[in-house]
């Protein structure tokens, strides 16, 4: 008896597993990368001169990344992701030779969207890893202030020119249930971006300047995805 129940056990949560990642089925989910929080303190002493240089600061970045996908075939999903990041820093300088001070303040905001195909294979019924292509296409801007105790200041505003980034990357979600996954994740990406800098001081003649960088980086996420069956396969 034994013998036919396990069998018939195992086929049972095969059948449950396909079912998440079978033809029809929807992808819904949010991912969250790149939380960071920093708060920093330095004090620096050059051989040539007595004065010390002191400096305070922190910053705060977040990435949030929802995705929708369907699965165009048995373990395969098609669709697309967004990716909303947010980025500001705040630091203080100074130094013993001065009675001077200065502030300097930065934001970031960004949204980029694309395409992306992933998929599924090997696993259980705990759970599967996953590989996912994407590309993405996307604007920043921002803003960047300083000023000193004697009243000069500076301002700098950010003009994105274009901004992609195509890459890889490999996974495994947890199912939590049939229709609920977690996933960690980390890919691979290359990207290349084009902006222009607005340098404007409150004395004096102001000027504009462009830059160009590619660059390749490791994103890391962590998130939740939801598997939607199609209305006649729940």
């Amino acid at each position: 008896m034994k013998k036919i129940l396990f069998p018939l056990a195992y086929l049972c949560l095969s059948l449950a597993v396909s079912a998440q990642v079978q033809k029809g089925t929807k992808l819904v989910g949010v991912g969250f990368g790149s939380i960071s929080y920093t708060n920093s303190d330095s004090k620096t002493t050059y051989t040539n001169t007595p004065t010390i240089y002191n400096s305070d600061g922190n910053s705060f970045s977040i990435s949030i990344n929802p995705n929708v996908a369907w699965f165009i075939q048995d373990r395969l999903a098609v669709g697309g992701g967004v990716s909303v990041s947010f980025y500001s820093s705040k630091s203080n300088s100074s130094n013993t030779s001065s009675s001077t001070t200065s502030e300097s303040k930065s934001t970031q905001p960004s949204f980029y969207i694309g395409p992306l195909a992933r998929y599924y294979f090997g696993g259980s019924s705990k759970g599967m890893p996953f590989v996912q292509a994407n590309v993405q296409f996307g604007i920043y801007g921002g803003k960047s202030e300083s000023k000193t105790s004697t009243g000069s200041s500076s301002e700098t505003t950010t003009k994105p020119k274009g901004d992609w980034n195509a890459g890889a990357t490999f996974g495994y979600e947890h199912f939590v249930s049939q229709y609920i996954g977690l996933y960690g994740s980390i890919g691979f990406n290359y990207g290349k971006s084009k902006t222009t800098y607005e340098y404007r001081p409150s004395t004096g003649t102001g000027y504009d300047y462009t830059s160009e960088y590619s660059r390749f980086y490791i994103p890391v996420n962590v998130g939740l995805q939801v598997h939607i069956p199609s209305k006649g396969k729940k």
